[in-house]
C-alpha cells in the first residue's frame, strides 16, 4: 500500500489543527496527503489554514466535501455531540473514520453508528492515546503477564486542578448537550483505559454527582469575562486578549457562531457535574471504583491495582505549568512525576518509566505513528482503539449519566445498546 492516503479534517480547532492537521503536513507527507478541510465556522478554517501555512479546499458543507473531495479518511475533531453525525456520513460514503475521543455523547448515538459501521465498506477508530503512554503500557504488560496474580479490583481518581479543570466550565464542554458532560468527554479515556486494562466489558453501573463548585455555586456571576463587572474580586477571570493560555487559532474565529471561550464559570447554565464517583463490575468479576474533581487543589492522577498476589499503584503529580499556565504552586515540584510500584508478600520495588516526549506526555506521536505512518493493512497493536472498544468507553459515561439522574440508581451497561 505505497498510494499515499488522501486525509480530510472535520473540525478545525486547536486539536484537529495541532495535532492531526500540522503532523499530516510535517511528519507524514510521504505516505499521507491532507486534501481538504471542513468546519461550520469559515473564520476558523480561516486561523486553522494560517497555522498551518496553508491553502486547501475548505468548506463549510460536510457532504460537499465528501463528494468533491472523495478521500480516503475523515479525521473527526468536532464537538462531541456533533461525532456521531459526522462519522454516520463518513461511513455512508464507505469512508475510513479516525475521531478524537469520545467517540459520541450517547447511548443512542453509539447504537446509530454501530448500525452505519455494519453496513459501510469503511471502518472507524477512535484515537484513545492513554493507552500510548509509557505507564499505561507497563501496567497493561504487568497485568497481562500476571505480574500480580488475577485482577480483582482496580480503584482510579483523576484530580483536575482549579486551572485545567475549570477551562472545562467556561467553554462548551459546560453543558452535557454538547459534551455529555466530564464522564464521558474526559472520562471516556478513563474508562477506555481502564476496559483496556481490565479485559471485560463493562456491566452494573452506579454513580453519584454534581455541580458542587462552579455554576450556581459562585459568590457572583456574569456572561463571559471580557464584559464582568467582578473582574478584580473573581481568582478565575482571564483575559484572552493577552493571556498567555489565550490560543490565538481560536482568537481570529471567536463570536463568529456566538461562541467565546472564556464564558463565565459561575454561569447558571452549567449542567456538567464538577465530582463524580462510579463504581461498576465488569463481566470477568473485575470490581471498579471511580472518581473524578475538577476543582481539586492540584493535578494528578492515583491508580490502583489488587490482585491474588499483589498490587500495583500508579501515582502521578502533573506540574502547574503543564495546564497551561504560568503560576506554580510552591513545594508542588517536590511531588511531581510518575511512580510506578508494585507490592507482593516478598515487598515493593519501583519500576522504571520510560520517558517519552511530545503531547499527552508522548502519547500523540506514537498515537500518529499507529493511525497515519504505517500501512493500512499493517498489523496493528491493541493499543488501536476499534469501534467496539470506543463504544465500550462511551457506555459507561451514559449508564453512568443515567445513574446519577436516576439518584444512584443501577443501570445495566450492556442494556443501552440494545
Amino acid at each position: 500500500m505505497s498510494k499515499r492516503k488522501r486525509y480530510v479534517l472535520a473540525g478545525t480547532g486547536g486539536r484537529g489543527t495541532s495535532m492531526f492537521g500540522e503532523a499530516l503536513i510535517r511528519d507524514f507527507s510521504d505516505r499521507a496527503e491532507l486534501v481538504g478541510l471542513f468546519d461550520s465556522n469559515p473564520a476558523r478554517i480561516a486561523g486553522s489554514q494560517a497555522a498551518m501555512g496553508t491553502d486547501l479546499p475548505a468548506f463549510t458543507d460536510y457532504d460537499e466535501l465528501l463528494q468533491q473531495l472523495d478521500p480516503d479518511c475523515v479525521i473527526v475533531c468536532t464537538r462531541d455531540s456533533t461525532h456521531a453525525d459526522y462519522i454516520i456520513r463518513a461511513l455512508n460514503a464507505g469512508k475510513r473514520v479516525y475521531s478524537e475521543k469520545p467517540l459520541c455523547t450517547t447511548a443512542q448515538q453509539c447504537r446509530a453508528i454501530a448500525a452505519a459501521a455494519a453496513r459501510s465498506t469503511g471502518d472507524c477508530f477512535v484515537t484513545h492515546n492513554m493507552r500510548y503512554a509509557p505507564a499505561c503500557s507497563l501496567i497493561k504488560s504487568q497485568l497481562d503477564t500476571g505480574a500480580i496474580g488475577d485482577l480483582i479490583s482496580i480503584e482510579f481518581r483523576e484530580t483536575l486542578d482549579r486551572i485545567h479543570g475549570a477551562d472545562y466550565f467556561r467553554r462548551w464542554h459546560r453543558k452535557k448537550e454538547n459534551s455529555g458532560g466530564l464522564l464521558i468527554h474526559k472520562a471516556s479515556h478513563h474508562f477506555d483505559i481502564l476496559n483496556w486494562w481490565a479485559g471485560g466489558k463493562p456491566q452494573l453501573v452506579n454513580a453519584r454527582g454534581g455541580t458542587y463548585f462552579y455554576g450556581r455555586n459562585g459568590p457572583f456571576r456574569s456572561t463571559n469575562c471580557r464584559n464582568c463587572e467582578h473582574t478584580r474580586a473573581c481568582d478565575f477571570h482571564i483575559d484572552l486578549t493577552t493571556d498567555e493560555r489565550a490560543d490565538l487559532l481560536y482568537l481570529g474565529a471567536e463570536g463568529e457562531d456566538g461562541y467565546y471561550r472564556d464564558g463565565c464559570l459561575y454561569a447558571e447554565e452549567i449542567d456538567t457535574e464538577d465530582q463524580v464517583a462510579v463504581f461498576y463490575n465488569y463481566d470477568n468479576g473485575v470490581q471498579v471504583a471511580y472518581s473524578l474533581i475538577a476543582y481539586a487543589s492540584y493535578e494528578g492522577m492515583l491508580v490502583v491495582f489488587e490482585g491474588t498476589r499483589g498490587r500495583l499503584e500508579l501515582e502521578i503529580v502533573y506540574p502547574t505549568t503543564a495546564m497551561g499556565d504560568s503560576r506554580v504552586t510552591p513545594g508542588l515540584d517536590k511531588l511531581e512525576g510518575e511512580r510506578l510500584t508494585r507490592f507482593s508478600r516478598d515487598g515493593c520495588e519501583q519500576i522504571d518509566i520510560p520517558p517519552a516526549e511530545g503531547g499527552h506526555g508522548g502519547c500523540d506521536p506514537a498515537l500518529l505513528q499507529e493511525f497515519i505512518g504505517q500501512p493500512w493493512d499493517a498489523p496493528r497493536s491493541n493499543r488501536m482503539a476499534t469501534l467496539d472498544e470506543a463504544i465500550q468507553a462511551v457506555i459507561i459515561g451514559a449508564a453512568a449519566n443515567a445513574s446519577i439522574a436516576g439518584n444512584g440508581a443501577p443501570v445495566n451497561a450492556p442494556d443501552l445498546l440494545v
